[in-house]
């Protein structure tokens, strides 16, 4: 996939201290490569620096520089980096709930409402935000998918019953007494 962004940072494993950094504007299209090429160890493409996009040079290895991309991209179109990321159902992690601590799930819900966690909802702090939201999919089962403090503006602002796909974390397979899963939110997307 590639990327073209009019605005680039560039970083580089020997940086030069802040005040030596100098701002070049590229002068072609070029490739954003994940690590220098050489004539026997040819890289990856992983983007593309636009004519005109400004770039900070902070460091020089040889004739290259690493290039740290900065710019904007819709967020349904990514998914947390973490190597755990499992296709897991409500079903799944409530029959087995030990086993599914910790894993993180990428589900498309229905965020039924925002609520504040009381001495009911064991596995949650009393007053930790959370959604209350069907899902995942079609299964329709009740989901606690508390949200820290960093999205709560976010979630926040859903309408009742509004479809989101979350990234989470497995909190509680099934916690007591209704045996409702409670997740982490790490990211949230309407769809």
């Amino acid at each position: 996939m590639r990327i073209s962004l009019g605005i680039v940072s560039v970083l580089f494993a020997g940086a030069l201290p802040a005040q030596q950094a100098v701002l070049h504007t590229v002068t072609r299209s070029t490739v954003v490569n994940r690590a220098p090429a050489t004539a026997t160890t040819p890289t990856n493409a992983i983007g593309q620096a636009a004519k005109g996009a400004q770039v900070e040079v902070l460091a020089r290895e040889r004739d290259w520089v690493r290039v740290r991309l900065e710019g904007w991209v819709r967020e349904a179109d990514l998914i947390v980096a973490d190597s755990s990321l499992r296709p897991l159902s409500a079903a799944d992690i409530r029959s087995n709930p030990g086993n599914a601590r910790g894993k993180l799930v990428r589900w498309e819900v229905e965020a039924i409402s925002l609520q504040t966690a009381d001495p009911l909802r064991t596995g949650m702090a009393v007053g930790e935000p959370y959604l209350l939201a069907l899902g995942p999919g079609a299964e329709k089962t009740l989901v606690y998918i508390a949200v820290p403090p960093a999205l709560l503006a976010a979630a926040r602002s859903l309408a009742p019953m509004s479809p989101i796909t979350v990234t989470a974390r497995i909190r509680n397979g099934r916690s007591e007494p209704a045996g409702v899963p409670v997740l982490d939110l790490q990211s949230l997307t309407r769809r």
